[in-house]
């Protein structure tokens, strides 16, 4: 009988261990509010970065590295829905390009956007794409000539080892409305201006509907928000080219 009791203390001990550890392991990886611990579900992109070889940044036996969705929000300063829209799109695209390549290499990619805007500096951020002021050597570029009704978002990405482009169309307005996001953004400006402006339900209003929007985003269960299709490598060279020499 005594075995038996000694055993299931054992146990006890081991599992509560455990859970102590899954705990602190949150807490340490975690600096943002609780709400948002889902965002450590998220899968990483991983990339081969040929540089890192180059410099010897890897570790033994390792040549490949991890960007998460933590890695944009410490980048931007804060977890927001900016951030989440340009993780997804990163996540589409290599997923979309990787070909039969097992790794893409961080830093190959060319970004067109439709917009001059966080979303995209997060997706030039996540794969690489430097943005210069030289047109020959910049990898990010911005068209304001695309036409796309409110709130939707085009964005090419060419990956030039394998000559693979694909096209993701991002229609944001789909998460809530246009009308709940114009709310949002008063309030947003609001309390750019001067926060005491600001009442607290709007303030919960805003907090709770980021939570869920930037979920929503990340698991990527929201139908029609995201439309991708590869696209012609020339065509995108094409776009390309186009934008350097407006550049000049």
């Amino acid at each position: 009988m005594n075995l038996i009791k000694i055993s299931i203390l054992l146990l006890l001990l081991v599992l509560n261990s455990c859970t102590s550890s899954d705990s602190q392991k949150i807490e340490n990886e975690s600096r943002w509010n609780q709400k948002y611990d889902f965002i450590y579900d998220i899968p990483a992109i991983t990339f081969h970065y040929d540089h890192s070889v180059l410099a010897g940044s890897y570790a033994l036996g390792l040549e490949t590295t991890e960007v998460r969705f933590s890695d944009v929000s410490s980048y931007l300063g804060h977890v927001c829905l900016c951030g989440a829209g340009g993780y997804r799109i990163s996540q589409i695209a290599v997923n979309l390009l990787k070909g039969d390549e097992k790794f893409l290499e961080k830093g190959d990619f060319t970004l067109i956007s439709s917009r001059d805007h966080t979303v995209s500096d997060v997706i030039a951020f996540v794969l690489g794409c430097i943005r210069r002021h030289n047109p020959e050597k910049n990898q990010y570029f911005i068209d304001e000539t695309i036409e796309a009704p409110r709130r939707e978002y085009h964005y090419y990405v060419g990956y030039h080892p394998q000559k693979m482009a694909v096209h993701i169309i991002y229609r944001k307005h789909l998460l809530i409305g246009n009308e709940q996001m114009d709310r949002l953004w008063k309030v947003e400006l609001a309390y750019d201006q001067n926060l005491a402006t600001v009442n607290q339900s709007d303030l919960k209003l805003y907090q709770d509907t980021m939570v869920d929007m930037v979920k929503e985003v990340l698991t990527g269960q929201k139908e029609g928000l995201f439309d991708a299709k590869l696209l012609d490598y020339d065509e995108f060279i094409s776009r390309v080219n186009r934008l350097k020499l407006g550049n000049l």
